[in-house]
């Protein structure tokens, strides 16, 4: 299969599950995982989400609220370390 259309479909299926409210990971883990080892499906979901959280948060940075990121969000990294 062509690389472009590999990943024009999961950015197709980022985008939808990202508008549709229900979460990215429901249409492109399963997308991926027709094409590649799970592991590597996996793998390319979490990089999704990565570059998804990053974009939403350089759209609404305006909206953003440091406090709560500072109380959420540096719990939240150390805990995944």
């Amino acid at each position: 299969m062509n690389v472009t259309l590999f990943f024009g479909l999961l950015l197709r299926a980022e985008v939808l599950g990202t508008v549709g409210g229900f979460g990215a990971s429901m249409l492109v883990m399963p997308l991926a995982g027709w094409f590649l080892p799970f592991d590597q499906a996996l793998g390319l979901t979490a990089v999704f989400h990565v570059f998804s959280n990053a974009a939403k948060m350089i759209l609404f940075r305006k909206g953003l609220d440091k406090q709560l990121l500072l109380r959420m969000g540096i719990p939240a990294v150390i805990g995944v370390l």
